[in-house]
């Protein structure tokens, strides 16, 4: 199906609820994971509260004015949730919907941000991923010998 309009740009508040279902989806269906309408709204709630806050970034995908995806992307310093290489540009999830797979989307967003962390200070990116290391590998990434001492997954760098 062709596109005929896509679009990243930063997330808006009034994308909360496109976003919460997106997240829900990311959980349920791509990591299988039990959790609570509840739950997903205090996540989604919190990451709002960090990106408009301006501790974290958030990226939003649009394919013919639709959310599609979304990329979440920090620089790791003590102010975040989380900061485990500090300075260091982290890409802590990213998602596109089931059925937009497999057609460059994802990679458009990961080029956007490592752009973008860069252009704000970062000379290397990170991320951690159970899964995907074929993508990530794709992007440039290299997995490391090393697990993220948050989350126990293996960390890739570029």
């Amino acid at each position: 199906m062709p596109k005929e309009r896509i679009e990243i740009r930063p997330f808006v508040y009034e994308d909360i609820y496109g976003f919460n279902e997106m997240f829900s989806a990311y959980f349920r269906e791509d990591f299988k994971i039990v959790i609570s309408d509840t739950k997903i709204n205090v996540i989604c709630s919190e990451i709002a509260e960090s990106v408009t806050s301006k501790i974290t970034w958030m990226d939003m995908l649009l394919v013919d004015s639709k959310l599609t995806g979304f990329i979440y992307y920090q620089i790791d310093n003590p102010e975040s949730d989380w900061c485990e290489r500090e300075g260091w540009g982290f890409i802590r999830e990213i998602y596109i919907k089931s059925d937009m797979r497999g057609e460059s989307l994802g990679s458009k967003l990961v080029t956007r941000v490592e752009k973008e962390l860069y252009n704000k200070g970062a000379r290397n990116i990170y991320l951690t991923s159970d899964e995907m290391g074929q993508f990530w590998t794709f992007c440039g990434y290299k997995k490391t010998e090393k697990l993220s001492e948050i989350n126990h997954d293996p960390i890739y760098e570029k």
